[in-house]
């Protein structure tokens, strides 16, 4: 059984007391609150001590609530590797399949070569070479070394923020570097239209909407009912009448995973809503008077038994007509990407390509652009237009080239 516990010893400065347990325990009173010690101290000089440091920090300025600058210690006598993993476990805006990514990164790429270097002692150095290390080992310039620094960067971020450190060791040039980007398989008009026509009546509409409206795979096959919303427009210039506008609200996804779906918000957690173009408003028309399922959550594209798309069986059927239309490497993600360059020629700005698309950053969205291949030329041709000049009209001459003989003085 332990000792009684004694009466605190008043001082100047707070007061200790001598617990049960033999230890002492050191309390003082601060803008009008009572702060004790995060721990016990086994003698009374040492729970002093504390005081004393206590009231050098208050009289220096430097004072913050020791319950908070303890666990700011605890903080950062912790490995980077362990930052890492815990900014993955903690960071609320991460999808499920992107913690996933961010650990396997972190397992290869991270904690082979920083596991014992502690949070304050990492520094640029350090990260210079840790760049160096993981493409000499990884294959040089490439998007997973270039994720796995952005990984680092954004846990280091994260403890600068908290006020674990001062300032962001995490700051290599070029260490975001990608490759060459490869031409990316992306279906024109007429491929489009191939695809489309010879998909399965149940995956039609549903690849087209994706296409014109940059969807997402897991998006496209979430909506529902109620995320459809109509307006009427105003009658055309000549009086005719105009389809109605057409909105789809793009708030969740969904994913199969170990034979149960999951229903999350979009990747990044960024929700938008999506004009549907006037020529495909026809399409959404006829899929909910004919396919989609009844009530406001009825799916807006089921599969072929009324059941959700799956991601392997559209994958299969996407990729055989894919082929027949001359783009073998076409998956659906390239749907996508054949609506963000279809928003960027139609005249989107880059934020505007942002919300279409649902990025977070202007460099993802841009590498949703790709160049048609006789798109050069349409361009060419564009601003001859603007000049007033008919491209390939008879006697037009230059106004620097007086005699029309190309030979300007």
């Amino acid at each position: 059984m332990g000792r009684p516990k004694s009466k605190p010893k008043k001082r100047r400065f707070g007061a200790t007391e001598e617990l049960r347990s033999g230890k002492f325990r050191a309390r003082y009173t601060y803008r009008g609150r009572r702060w004790t010690s995060p721990r016990t101290f086994l003698s009374r000089g040492r729970a002093e001590g504390w005081l004393d440091s206590e009231e050098r920090l208050i009289d220096r300025g430097d004072w913050t609530p020791p319950a908070e600058r303890e666990a700011q210690a605890a903080a950062v006598n912790v490995s980077l590797n362990e930052a890492v993993d815990r900014w993955i476990r903690t960071a609320g805006h991460l999808a499920e399949s992107s913690r996933r990514l961010y650990q396997s990164i972190r397992r290869n790429r991270i904690e082979p070569y920083l596991s014992d270097v502690l949070l304050p002692d990492f520094t640029r150095s350090h990260a210079y070479r840790w760049v160096d290390d993981i493409r000499r080992d990884h294959g040089g310039i490439t998007k997973r070394n270039a994720d796995a620094y952005k990984l680092l960067h954004a846990a280091l971020q994260a403890e600068v923020n908290s006020g674990t450190l001062d300032a962001n060791p995490c700051q290599v040039k070029g260490a975001t570097l990608l490759p060459e980007r490869e031409h990316k398989a992306v279906p024109n008009l007429q491929q489009l239209r191939v695809i489309v026509d010879n998909m399965p009546e149940h995956y039609r509409a549903g690849t087209e909407i994706a296409a014109w409206c940059g969807l997402r795979s897991a998006e496209w096959q979430e909506l529902r009912r109620r995320d459809v919303e109509r307006h009427q427009q105003p009658p055309a210039v000549d009086g005719s009448r105009r389809p109605d506008r057409v909105i789809l609200h793009v708030d969740r996804q969904a994913q199969k995973r170990g034979g149960e779906w999951t229903v999350t918000p979009p990747k990044g957690g960024k929700t938008r809503t999506v004009v549907v173009p006037d020529h495909l408003v026809r399409v959404i028309d006829e899929q909910l008077a004919s396919r989609s399922n009844p009530g406001r959550d009825g799916l807006l594209f089921p599969n072929g038994d009324g059941q959700q798309v799956t991601r392997q069986k559209y994958y299969n059927a996407f990729k055989l007509r894919a082929a027949e239309a001359g783009c073998p490497k076409a998956s659906p993600h390239s749907l996508r990407h054949f609506g963000g360059t279809a928003y960027a020629q139609a005249g989107a700005t880059v934020r505007e390509m942002m919300d279409y698309l649902g990025h977070s950053t202007p460099d993802v969205a841009m590498g949703y652009q790709h160049t048609a291949a006789d798109r050069p030329v349409v361009l060419a041709a564009a601003m001859s237009a603007l000049a007033g000049v008919v491209p390939g009209a008879p006697g037009v001459v230059d106004d620097g080239d007086r005699d029309g003989n190309g030979d300007d003085e």
